[in-house]
């Protein structure tokens, strides 16, 4: 500001100094020399800013570290979503497939005889050995029979069709 405002404002004159002040005599040289000497003493030394460095570049390495470590797992993380989602759509394709198949071994079953008023025998073999003639010595382990999956009929007389149109069979 202007010495002509700060009077107007009431503000205190400065006065400029032509002496040193009291506290910095100018016989003090050596009280500064002393100072840079403690200032100079209170630096880091070499082997303090190498331990600094190398504190700096551990830091900076478990920090890269982390991030890559990070980074592999969001890697991971997409690939485990791409893996489950083609593990799903497996189960479900291995499912229709299975469908197909028992869809189409029923449909080769259509065509099968079948004979009515034949007791059931327990096991396969001897179901095919009463079919078959007794005197073949062939040894015929059969995979399966086709057979319907119904419960046993019960002891007794086997029951009778029913004629639809009410026509009895002689």
């Amino acid at each position: 500001m202007p010495a002509a405002t700060r009077e107007e404002a009431g503000g205190p004159k400065v006065k400029p100094a032509t002496t040193p002040p009291d506290d910095h005599p100018a016989s003090t040289l050596e009280g500064i020399g002393e100072e840079i000497r403690t200032m100079a003493a209170s630096m880091a030394t070499k082997a303090d800013l190498l331990v600094l460095t190398t504190t700096i570049q551990d830091a900076l390495r478990d920090l890269m570290a982390g991030i890559r470590t990070e980074h592999s797992q969001a890697a991971q993380t997409a690939r485990l979503a791409t893996t489950d989602t083609a593990l799903t759509r497996q189960g479900d394709l291995l499912l229709k497939l299975r469908r197909s198949v028992e869809d189409l071994d029923n449909c080769g079953r259509r065509c099968n005889i079948r004979v009515r008023g034949m007791p059931e025998i327990e096991g396969e073999e001897d179901l095919f050995r009463l079919i078959l003639p007794e005197d073949t010595q062939l040894d015929i382990r059969p995979q399966r029979a086709p057979r319907r999956r119904r419960g046993r009929s019960p002891p007794g007389p086997a029951q009778r069709h029913r004629n639809p149109q009410g026509v009895q069979e002689e």
